[in-house]
Order: structure tokens, then C-alpha cells, then sequence
């Protein structure tokens, strides 16, 4: 019987209309005062047909001085739970005694200094941590503002990874979202009118969903994945991690990284869970950065790797291929100028200075110089030393 954890970030946030600089920043983090979605999403693994698997939650917060409020209010979610589901925490406090336990035993600070909360690509490979720590051989990526429907979501999950096809072993598989209209497509009447000529992301990913969770066969090599449906192998996760060089798109990005390594992740058009999301509150001109700097970095990264056919652009399309290419700088500066143009329209003086910037960040080239082949040889030794040091000893008190 293979042993599974199943690892849930959990993001949040002090209470509504809280005045303080955040520690860091996360896309919808649920105030301390709302009710927020992790109980929902603890709840629905009652339609599950097994429970032979342990749940690990990935507790992060955006301000230090809320962690222990934070801890306290996800173990109060979790208390009607107790006795029905295996459920541990991951969070600040417990990491750095997990942290201060590899340095006294020798474990290299630079592979230590990997063991943080700080961004999204941090807190999924504390997922991936979390299961080396449990011993586990399989482990399932979920996110909490998700819900299952599907009784045999566990049995698909499992199905195939450790298996072969024609002689490839299979790592890592991905599932996908269905969305709150029991679709997988994204509604692309919502594009705004910036975005729609220039950057239409919505239409690319609809166009790679539709040929690879839209068609035959079941199971097929992905060139995209979500994060909060994923399952992967120990033999994977313990020699690749996720890049904290980016804080956005990380689960695309580590797919990145798993095909310059020589391995595929795979699309199962059966594994299927529900994403109901709260709604994100940040302006448009804050949401593009995030998209600029992520696919400028994917970009380079990709060049660096030009030698490898498996992260070639056209391997990659057409999401999130579309925005690698050469004229990616050329669309992002098109679709910000009609951005522009939408708060000077509107009176925004901040969100027009703000397009400045975005269009600066374009301008000064500052991923240029960044070797990324050095870089991520660099993170894999370094999480190959933590992963081989943490393997087995359990989650932390």
C-alpha cells in the first residue's frame, strides 16, 4: 500500500480593514475574522471512498505577528475533524525548530534557508517537504479553497503514478479545476478590453485546456498544470524543487523545471476537483506585474534551456507558450499602454504611474543577467541535501 500525504496551503490574513504593512503577500489570504474555505474544503473529503492518507496543512501567514492566531484559528477549524481525518500543521513556528534540528545536525545553511513560507513557490515545497517528512511515496497537491465531488478522486490520483508508459516512468501527474459553472473552461466574456488583443491569457489557457482536458486520451503529457491538483512522486519531489526566484505561476513553472531535469508531467482528463475562489481585490495594474515578471523570468529560463526539446516554446504551447517568445516584451508594453489609457480615461493618476512602472520593469531588462542554468543547479543541490536530511524524521512539534 503506498503511503499519501496530502499537503493544503492554507493563506491568511489579519482581520478586514487591518492597518499594517504586510510580511508578505499572498493573492486572497482569509481575514482572521471571516470564516474562509479550509473547513469546506476538510468537510468535502467525506465523499472520498478511502482514507488511507494523512492531510498535512501548509499554515501561512501574512504578517509574523498574527502566527499564532493563525495556528489557533486553523486548529479550531479542524477540531470537528479530529478522530475522522489525520491531520498535522506545517507553520513558521514548527519549521524553525525543524530548521534549528538540521543545523545542529550539520545540514549546509543554504539548504536550510529553503525551509520558509515567504511565497507561493516556498509554501509548495513545503507541501513537497511535508511529505518526504512523512515518509510518504505519493503526494497529493490541494488547495483550500477547493471542493471534492469525485468519490474516486484518490483511487484516480493514485492510478498511475510510479507506472510506466512505452518505458517512461510517470512522476508527476496533474488534475484540473471545475469551475462554479461545472465548467473547466474560463468565461472569457469577463477579458477586459486591455487585455483582450494583446495579453488574452484567458483565451490561450481555454485553447490548451480544450486539447488536452478536452480530448482523448486519458492520460497525456501536459504543457500546463494546476497547483492545487496534483499528485507526485517521492523519486521527483525529492530532487526538484520549486523555484522561490518566482512568486507567482509556480506550479507551471516547477513543470518548467521538471522537463529541463528530463521528466514530464502528465494531464489525467478524469481527475477532476471543484475551485470555487474568493474573489481577488487587486488592482489590474498589480495582477499584470505579477503575469510581466513571471513570464519575462519563464522566458529566460526557457532560453537558457534552448538545447532541451522538452522546454522548447513549442512544446509549451500554446499556454503557457504564447507568452514565451520573442515578442513578449512587445505585447506586454502594447496591452499596459491601453491600460494606460483606461486609468487616464478614468482620472487614476496612481494606476497610470503605476503602468509606468510596470513599463520600466519591461525597459531595464532586469532578468537579462540572471543564469538560470546556474541558478536552479544550485537549488537542486541544495534541496537534495534538505530533502535527503529531513527524509522520515516526521512532521515537527
Amino acid at each position: 500500500m503506498q503511503k499519501i500525504t496530502m499537503a493544503i496551503p492554507t493563506y491568511w490574513s489579519p482581520p478586514e480593514g487591518t492597518d499594517l504593512r504586510e510580511d508578505r503577500v499572498f493573492d486572497h489570504p482569509i481575514p482572521l475574522d471571516q470564516e474562509g474555505t479550509l473547513g469546506r474544503a476538510l468537510e468535502s473529503l467525506c465523499v472520498l471512498n478511502r482514507s488511507d492518507f494523512s492531510v498535512v496543512l501548509i499554515v501561512a501567514s501574512t504578517l509574523d505577528s498574527i502566527e499564532n492566531e493563525v495556528i489557533n484559528r486553523v486548529e479550531e477549524i479542524c477540531k470537528p475533524f479530529n478522530g475522522k481525518i489525520d491531520i498535522s500543521l506545517v507553520h513558521q513556528g514548527n519549521l524553525k525548530n525543524l530548521k534549528e534540528k538540521l543545523l545542529n545536525n550539520n545540514v549546509p545553511l543554504d539548504a536550510c534557508a529553503l525551509i520558509n513560507l515567504d511565497n507561493y513557490s516556498s509554501v509548495r515545497n513545503m507541501c513537497s517537504l511535508a511529505g518526504i517528512l512523512n515518509s510518504s511515496e505519493l503526494v497529493i497537491f490541494i488547495d483550500d479553497d477547493e471542493v471534492f465531488a469525485d468519490s474516486k478522486f484518490i483511487d484516480k490520483a493514485v492510478e498511475f503514478v510510479g507506472t510506466e508508459i512505452k518505458g517512461e516512468k510517470i512522476l508527476a501527474v496533474a488534475g484540473y479545476y471545475i469551475n462554479s459553472d461545472g465548467n473547466y473552461r474560463l468565461d472569457e466574456t469577463n477579458v477586459p478590453l486591455w487585455k483582450k488583443e494583446h495579453w488574452n491569457n484567458v483565451l490561450a489557457m481555454n485553447q490548451a485546456f480544450d486539447q488536452t482536458i478536452g480530448k482523448s486520451p486519458r492520460l497525456k503529457p501536459t504543457p500546463f498544470v494546476f497547483g492545487g491538483n496534483m499528485v507526485i512522486h517521492r523519486e521527483l519531489l525529492a530532487n526538484i524543487a520549486f523555484d522561490p526566484a518566482i512568486t507567482r505561476g509556480e506550479d507551471i513553472d516547477f513543470l518548467i523545471n521538471t522537463r529541463i531535469s528530463g521528466m514530464k508531467f502528465w494531464l489525467d482528463n478524469t481527475l477532476s476537483i471543484i475551485h470555487l475562489p474568493p474573489s481577488k481585490k487587486n488592482p489590474q495594474w498589480l495582477s499584470f506585474r505579477e503575469d510581466i515578471k513571471r513570464f519575462l523570468y519563464e522566458k529566460k529560463k526557457v532560453s537558457d534551456h534552448s538545447c532541451l526539446d522538452e522546454v522548447s516554446r513549442d512544446e509549451l504551447m500554446p499556454y503557457p507558450g504564447l507568452f514565451l517568445g520573442e515578442d513578449l516584451e512587445e505585447k506586454i508594453l502594447a496591452a499596459n499602454k491601453l491600460l494606460y489609457r483606461d486609468y487616464k480615461e478614468a482620472g487614476d493618476r496612481s494606476g497610470m504611474e503605476q503602468c509606468n512602472i510596470n513599463e520600466e520593469i519591461v525597459k531595464s531588462e532586469s532578468f537579462k543577467d540572471i543564469d538560470t542554468r546556474k541558478w536552479l543547479l544550485e537549488l537542486r543541490s541544495n534541496w537534495k541535501v534538505l530533502t535527503n536530511a529531513a527524509a522520515g524524521i516526521g512532521i515537527p512539534e
